[in-house]
């Protein structure tokens, strides 16, 4: 505070001390730096807003000249200075979770697989998967877990599983592999089977025993599920037509049909009443399901199935590409494996259910991991429903495995009654990695991405190109990519706007505007050493396809 006279009289407090909260700096003592300003907070949002206004201002001024450059019929140069500095993205990376790992399974089936995989170059996920449903459909369904006595929760070992693949992938080798063993079990039980009836009539002879069925309906397999209550493996080794078969089949009862076949997943007493057919009641109406497809074939039957749980109630097994150059022998692997199934059938055998029980330490995993599941479950119902329903039945999946992965553990030889932790983690570990599968199969195979798939076509087409390019115009992407030629106005800028995102691709704005369209756009440079093998090749498979069609005249 400054009197008339000049003289400095600071604010006091009651007892005549100078009260320092209140004294404002004087000009001779405040930082010469800040000039007019009471602090430097001051000050520098000053500068802020004048620096605000010059650039501003500057854009302003670049906009005008770059209007009167159009005007005056010259191109703009690319408006991105960054663009050739970016890194472009993988736009035609396939998405492929991680393989079902060795470790992921008990023994028997880890080292079938390592062999067979050694011998054969494929991907070891398929015959994983392929035993660990063999596995569960020859252990009889009165063989139980009892998961939670106080609610009276018990499962059997059944299983649905199947493996999507392109052709090449080992599908069906995978598969056969894995369940050859059962289909010579089920040629013995047959043959003893006629052997004991050659001398009884018709209707004395008991119910023809099975293991497998590969080709069946409703009708027929309630008639053969009476006969076989433990169980039986349905091979299908294309899943698509199947499930688009259920829908096809006995004179358009399709509703009815598709509630019998959801039904078979979970097992227990079946009661089906047709006019024709009459009452059928099945004991155990169960059957284990192993099937294949291909990425393709699967969406596109999946875009005609009703939406009820059906695809949920499988466990996925995406397969990788087949390792070309594999060597090894698997005779040897696959004999033990055929040991290993028939006693699996004989010491589940039993007229009786038997309920085993989880011990201490495998309930406090599985109420652990079940935790872990729901809370992913209400994570992605809103934004991922398929991948949420799947996930839903995971808590049960768990347990069923466990129960498998028990019995073929070498160290209890199905003897024990308790399911141990060691059993209960080896279920932990398989099933986490069907939930990659999963996440693969509901995100991806089964997703509709049509501008995505544009712009993967239209990647492959710039990077398939004998010599490297620097611009494409629309005109360059309709001659060279089929899907953008046949694609609506909408969807290819949605597909050039993803190469555009993804850095592969930067407009150039020039004096006049093509239907609304850029008339080029620059290609990044880095494209054609990042994806020099994506290009090499497609370009083989477009040499594969016109040498396969021939010159045309």
């Amino acid at each position: 505070m400054v009197d008339v006279s000049g003289a400095w009289n600071p604010p006091k407090d009651a007892n005549g001390n100078i009260d320092w909260r209140k004294v404002e700096p004087s000009a001779s003592t405040r930082d010469p730096t800040l000039g007019l300003y009471k602090n430097h907070e001051e000050k520098r949002a000053h500068e802020d807003r004048e620096a605000k206004l010059v650039a501003d201002f500057a854009r302003i001024e670049e906009a005008k000249a770059e209007q009167a450059r159009i005007k005056a019929g010259s191109v703009v140069a690319n408006r991105d200075a960054e663009f050739e500095f970016r890194k472009p993205r993988d736009v035609l990376r396939r998405v492929e979770p991680p393989p079902y790992a060795f470790d992921d399974v008990p023994l028997p089936i880890g080292e079938f697989a390592w062999y067979y995989s050694q011998a054969t170059g494929f991907d070891p996920s398929g015959v994983i998967v392929s035993c660990v449903t063999a596995a569960a459909s020859v252990i009889d369904d009165n063989f139980k877990l009892t998961v939670r006595p106080e609610s009276n929760w018990h499962v059997s070992a059944r299983q649905w599983s199947f493996l999507c693949g392109s052709s090449a992938a080992g599908k069906s080798p995978s598969m056969r592999a894995a369940s050859n063993p059962i289909k010579r079990m089920h040629e013995v039980l047959y043959h003893r089977w006629e052997s004991d009836c050659e001398d009884l009539k018709p209707f004395e002879r008991p119910p023809v025993p099975a293991l497998y069925t590969s080709d069946t309906t409703i009708a027929a397999l309630s008639t053969k599920l009476q006969g076989n209550p433990r169980g039986l493996l349905m091979l299908t080794e294309e899943f698509a037509s199947w499930i688009g078969a259920i829908d096809a089949a006995d004179k358009g009862e399709a509703s009815k049909n598709r509630g019998d076949w959801l039904q078979l997943r979970d097992g227990g007493p079946h009661q089906i009443d047709r006019i024709e057919r009459g009452s059928v009641y099945v004991p155990n109406w169960g059957v284990s399901v192993l099937a294949a497809c291909t990425p393709n074939g699967l969406a596109k039957q999946m875009k005609y199935m009703p939406e009820d749980g059906l695809i949920q109630r499988f466990i996925p097994c995406i397969l990788g590409s087949p390792n070309l150059d594999a060597t090894g022998d698997a005779r040897e692997a696959e004999a033990k494996w055929g040991e290993w199934l028939e006693w699996v059938y004989t010491v589940t055998t039993s007229a009786w259910p038997r309920n085993l029980v989880l011990s201490a330490g495998a309930r406090s995993l599985f109420d652990a991991e079940v935790r872990e599941i729901r809370q992913l479950v209400i994570a992605t119902d809103e934004f991922a429903p398929a991948y949420a329903s799947h996930l839903g039945k995971h808590p049960g999946m768990l347990a069923e495995i466990a129960l498998v992965f028990h019995v073929l553990s070498p160290a209890s030889r199905g003897s024990e009654n308790e399911v141990d932790e060691d059993a209960m983690r080896c279920a932990i570990r398989y099933l986490r990695k069907a939930r990659r599968h999963a996440h693969t199969l509901y995100s991806s195979i089964l997703s509709t991405a049509p501008a995505f798939e544009l712009a993967q076509a239209l990647a492959r087409s710039i990077v398939a190109s004998e010599e490297p390019i620097t611009t494409v115009s629309r005109d360059w992407m309709t001659q060279h990519c089929q899907l953008f030629k046949k694609a609506d106005d909408r969807l290819r800028r949605e597909g050039v706007q993803v190469l555009e995102d993804a850095d592969w691709l930067c407009a150039q704005t020039q004096v006049r505007q093509y239907g609304g369209w850029p008339r080029k756009y620059s290609v990044h440079p880095q494209v054609f050493q990042l994806f020099a093998r994506e290009g090499e090749q497609w370009r083989a498979r477009r040499a594969a396809v016109r040498d396969a069609i021939g010159d045309v005249s």
